[in-house]
């Protein structure tokens, strides 16, 4: 096995649209290791579903298009395989959960079904009994009451936290060595995010799967990842282990992300700093850093010139900033 289970080298995703070239993901990099948990944060439109996508190779083409870069997945440039080969990878070694379960699962099957044919297509060997009993074991490890009669059941049938364990089953169904999880709790209540959350960390240290975490929510990295990278407009401005991100932010989108949260430490009454501003447009960006017109500390320098991930603190924190904390 290679060193790093996932090499994305300057990854460059752009959409071609009418009002010009919308640079989504623009000279990315990063690794991941096996069974390592890496969070991507930023705010919505930072490059963090659209990183993922290129890496699934599940970008809409037309209008858009890896324009430039390298994936490399266990030894294996992902950019070189054909359609075949990509159908092989997708849901045996790498999978996804999307953002939206109900929109993700067919509502004219049962959730069993969906579960044993995503088995059948990856596993040449396996009988239509033992898929089906392999769909039962997955319902029973996400903690699916009742499994061997909810497996029958179609996907109205559940709530919102039920139908994302399905969407957790079905990815994990083939043991894949990286999990994809694109905002995985968006729109469910607290008592049931933290429940996916504990449930996706255990099965991820079961199996020893690596899991890429994009989400908005830093008090969910906290609890879940190993490694941050924040992102804003479509770049890669901070990378930390998630324990230096908190107590050590250098990049000052960063601190802004950070201080726009609630913390139980606050003092009551206290209020939160929102970041200033809107993100940049990505058709026509900033010439420089493009969080320069945002930034209360920009200067001359970084109107002008866009600052290249650089080692700052201790340790594997590197952050895109002239001017780091």
């Amino acid at each position: 096995m290679a060193a790093n289970l996932l090499e994305v080298n300057n990854l460059k995703t752009y959409f071609f649209t009418r009002g010009g070239v919308v640079k989504a993901v623009d000279d990315v990099s990063f690794t991941m290791k096996q069974g390592q948990t890496l969070g991507v944060v930023g705010e919505s439109g930072s490059g963090k579903s659209v990183t993922a996508l290129s890496v699934m190779r599940l970008i809409p083409t037309p209008p858009g298009k890896i324009a430039a870069g390298d994936i490399t997945f266990d030894g294996d440039n992902i950019l070189e395989k054909n359609q075949e080969e990509l159908t092989e990878l997708r849901g045996s070694k790498i999978s996804m959960i999307f953002q939206d379960p109900m929109t993700s699962l067919n509502p004219v099957f049962t959730v069993g079904f969906q579960i044993a044919e995503t088995v059948k297509r990856h596993r040449k060997d396996v009988t239509g009994d033992q898929a089906w009993k392999r769909a039962t074991e997955m319902l029973d490890l996400v903690r699916i009451p009742d499994a061997k009669r909810r497996i029958k059941s179609y996907p109205h049938e559940f709530s919102g936290g039920m139908r994302q364990r399905v969407m957790i089953a079905i990815a994990l169904a083939c043991n894949p060595q990286l999990l994809i999880a694109d905002e995985p709790t968006t729109a469910l209540d607290v008592t049931i995010q933290a429940q996916v959350l504990e449930l996706m960390k255990g099965l991820s240290h079961e199996f020893g799967t690596a899991v890429m975490l994009i989400t908005h929510d830093l008090g969910v990295v906290a609890g879940t990842c190993q490694h941050v990278n924040v992102m804003y407009a479509g770049h890669i401005v901070e990378s930390a282990p998630v324990k230096q991100i908190f107590e050590s932010p250098a990049h000052p989108y960063t601190i802004g992300l950070l201080e726009s949260i609630p913390r139980l430490d606050d003092k009551p009454g206290s209020k939160l700093t929102p970041i200033a501003g809107q993100p940049p447009d990505l058709v026509n960006p900033p010439q420089g850093c493009p969080y320069a017109p945002r930034c209360p500390r920009a200067q001359s320098r970084c109107r002008q010139e866009r600052p290249e991930l650089k080692p700052v603190g201790r340790g594997e924190q590197v952050a895109a900033c002239f001017y780091p904390s």
